[in-house]
């Protein structure tokens, strides 16, 4: 590539991050459960100066380690600000550290080629785009624990005066790991390093740099023992036993249990633009090679001991969500990018075929797209009405020009085509879905929190669930959440003064009860108020 063409597209690569991550990102409110939970904790902790002990409504927390809250707490103060965006925008901006060790990497194993390829492959791959721009801890621990495994990757490509300061950063960012989410910030490095010395015949060095445990330690210990003195047994019960080994041996913890294929299932439409590449590679699975002398297939054999060892790590954990699996990303990129690749330099011909049935599904969706005001009643098909818009505004041209270069066979101009549309869609179109699924509830919920606001209500709610977004929008530091059919308790607190109770509407509908604002899912019941 030339010179002025590899600085065009690193360029390239600045906008696409703007586009699919930092655009519009204060457009839409928090997402309930998790950023509505983890953002109030940090909220909570900005405002009493405990940087300690969490707090979730008014108890305490001992789920999670601090690192993520005190992030948060650090935009708040530079900014002044406690919102959507400041609170999003720190998590955004971490996401930059592992996509920097990622770039730097495929560089010197590969070229800039390579280095652009990877690194916008990993920019558009759908969970992780749509995830790492989210406050949730999960994003931290990716950004951190990827980061640490790259810096253990480079290892294997530095000159060997180089290779203690790169170990120093795998010990490093594997701490702050532990500090983001626990225990998966140490047992992922661990095993893929275990895997790795074992198949490369590096135990000489991995002994060797070692006494790294004793930096790593002086990073995580200090937090643990402070609250093992403040909290004693209830500490130690609750975040170790508890949220670290029962969750993970499979105790109904979070009733969060799946099947074990359950991540398999999720990487078929997390790996999403890409997926149909990987796939189409499957078949042809016996015919790889890896040469472990040379430097590029030895970072695609250390990418995919990462990638089967995250997904087998998490997959044997009891308790599952969709967003554990994040970390594989940045690895599962490096494969990918090579599958882009070679399609790129030599037209691999079973990645092409994949191309064109991405480029018919697009079509389809164009051309479903098209007519769902006919099976969507009116009132919903008014809040969708933005999204089609907008989606079939950028839809179409897409797919012209991706055709035109599908047939011609323009292949670099089809990736970064593919990956330019991608970003711009999901920046343009991400407020625009999220704001339409806030219509059937969040929305009600968000008013409602205002209004106690307003009003200087305290808030109960009945049969809501846990939704953290009252915390945060009614500016409360206190929510009674009553998850149990309880008309006694209802009535109780209806009776009591100042008080605003938010209920379930399917809940309520067979109760005598006076109804002071119904919305699509909850409704606000008369109390005795002031």
């Amino acid at each position: 590539m030339k010179k002025n063409h590899i600085i065009m597209f690193y360029l390239l690569l600045v906008f696409i991050f703007f586009f699919a991550y930092i655009y519009d990102l204060g457009a839409y409110r928090l997402l309930e459960v998790d950023e509505t939970r983890y953002v109030n904790i940090a909220k909570t902790m900005f405002n009493t100066k405990d940087f300690f002990t969490l707090y979730l409504n008014g108890e305490f927390f001992f789920e999670k380690p601090p690192l993520f809250f005190l992030i948060e707490c650090l935009s708040f103060k530079l900014t002044g600000i406690i919102s959507e965006l400041t609170a999003r925008l720190p998590i955004v901006l971490l996401s930059l550290l592992p996509t920097g060790f990622l770039l730097g990497l495929c560089k010197k194993v590969r070229g800039d080629k390579f280095a652009i390829i990877t690194v916008a492959t990993l920019l558009i791959t759908l969970q992780y785009m749509l995830i790492t721009k989210i406050a949730i801890l999960d994003s931290v621990l990716t950004s951190f624990v990827s980061s640490s495994l790259l810096c253990y990757f480079f290892t294997h490509f530095v000159e060997n005066k180089n290779k203690k300061y790169y170990w120093i950063l795998t010990y490093v960012f594997s701490a702050l790991a532990v500090l983001s989410k626990g225990i998966p910030g140490v047992a992922i490095p661990f095993i893929v390093i275990f895997i790795s010395s074992i198949i490369f015949k590096t135990w000489k060095e991995t002994l060797k740099y070692s006494s790294g445990i004793l930096l790593f330690l002086l990073i995580t210990l200090p937090w643990h023992l402070v609250m093992l003195k403040m909290h004693g047994n209830l500490f130690f019960d609750e975040y170790i036993i508890k949220h670290h080994l029962l969750r993970f041996l499979g105790s109904d913890v979070i009733n969060r249990t799946q099947p074990w294929y359950f991540y398999m299932l999720t990487l078929l439409w997390g790996l999403f633009p890409h997926i149909f590449l990987l796939l189409s590679k499957v078949v042809d699975i016996k015919n790889i090679k890896f040469d472990i002398n040379n430097n590029y297939s030895k970072l695609l054999l250390l990418s995919l001991i990462a990638t089967l060892s995250i997904l087998i790590f998490f997959s044997l954990s009891g308790a599952k969500l969709i967003t554990y699996i994040l970390p594989i990303y940045p690895f599962t990129s490096i494969l990918i990018g090579d599958l882009w690749l070679k399609y790129i330099n030599n037209n691999d011909k079973s990645v092409r075929k994949s191309l064109i049935i991405l480029n018919l599904i697009f079509w389809t969706a164009t051309i479903l797209l098209c007519f769902v005001k006919f099976v969507m009643p009116n009132d919903i098909y008014k809040e969708f009405l933005p999204v089609q818009f907008t989606a079939l505004l950028l839809l179409i041209p897409f797919l012209i020009y991706n055709s035109i270069f599908l047939i011609k066979q323009k292949r670099l101009q089809t990736f970064f085509l593919l990956v330019i549309f991608i970003s711009v869609l999901s920046g343009i179109l991400t407020p625009y879905v999220y704001n339409f699924n806030y219509s059937f509830g969040q929305n009600d919920l968000m008013r409602f929190a205002q209004f106690a606001k307003d009003n200087n209500y305290t808030i109960s709610t009945y049969m809501t669930g846990q939704k953290y977004g009252l915390l945060y929008y009614g500016d409360k530091s206190y929510v009674e959440f009553q998850t149990d059919e309880d008309s006694d308790w209802l009535n109780n607190e209806l009776a009591k003064p100042n008080v605003m109770i938010i209920a379930r509407n399917k809940y309520i509908e067979n109760l005598p009860l006076k109804i002071k604002e119904k919305g699509v899912k909850y409704s606000i019941i008369e109390a005795n108020n002031k």
